[in-house]
């Protein structure tokens, strides 16, 4: 049994407007702040978009946008991948094909120069999109559990500062965009007493405690080949005990009947 929904990765050029509409609508759906101005002015800064839609009926019910970047980290030429306005609606929570779609874009970056570093940049206003690098990623920063190489954490202070300007909080390692921004709306995603008790979402609170506010912490990801290849074999195995269960259910559903 194949999955409900199939994603697709799209020039941000190539969108209809029917296509803008949606994903403006499902921002609007998760976080307050969204104004249509901000969300154009996110998405004409960057290059491709991962679409959601179901198969069933073709819905756009997720997407994240991506831009790509060449930079220099000590003398070294890297490629920094980062991770714009990203949001899939509620009811489809739990399916991995974002994660399959994300991992299949960076290797196609990585085959175009094997031997050049890929960096993802990510912010993170809330655990779940945190949850993402730190679960797939072992070398994200920052991370309880995990030191970063010397260098590192000043290169992502200065690509953040040169990227974000006075936006940016070195000391805090968070992004506070300037006026009226986005942020998670209540009862989507809190961090409950339960979610607590996780010892990445407890790390996430303490380093970023004005995400409820829509202060976003800044990451950045190396990802690595045998990474991977890690990530996208766990999320399409992830896949295949969804579509197990699902048609677990289907077939008890049709026994039944």
């Amino acid at each position: 049994m194949m999955s409900p929904l199939k994603g697709s990765t799209v020039r941000r050029e190539a969108l209809t407007d029917a296509q803008r509409g949606r994903m403006l609508a499902l921002m609007q759906r998760c976080y307050t702040g969204v104004s249509p101005e901000r969300f154009a002015e996110d998405l004409e800064a960057k290059q491709y978009v991962i679409l959601l839609h179901t198969r069933r009926g073709g819905e756009l019910v997720g997407f994240s946008t991506l831009r790509v970047a060449e930079e220099l980290a000590g003398g070294q030429r890297v490629e920094v991948v980062y991770s714009g306005d990203t949001v899939i609606h509620p009811d489809w929570w739990g399916h991995k094909v974002l994660q399959v779609c994300f991992g299949r874009f960076v290797l196609s970056r990585k085959l175009r120069h094997p031997l050049r570093p890929v960096h993802w940049l990510l912010l993170s206003a809330g655990f779940k999109t945190y949850l993402l690098a730190v679960n797939y990623f072992p070398r994200t920063m920052p991370r309880r559990d995990w030191t970063p190489p010397p260098g590192r954490a000043d290169f992502l202070r200065a690509l953040a500062a040169r990227w974000f300007g006075a936006q940016y909080d070195a000391a805090r390692g968070t992004l506070r965009f300037q006026g009226a921004h986005y942020r998670v709306r209540d009862g989507v995603a809190p961090i409950d007493r339960a979610a607590a008790q996780h010892p990445d979402i407890a790390f996430f609170a303490e380093r970023n405690p004005r995400h409820g506010e829509g202060e976003e912490l800044v990451c950045l990801v190396e990802i690595r080949w045998w990474d991977l290849f890690l990530a996208l074999g766990r999320s399409v195995s992830g896949q295949l005990r969804g579509w197990a269960r699902r048609g677990l259910r289907y077939a008890g559903a049709r026994v039944r009947t």
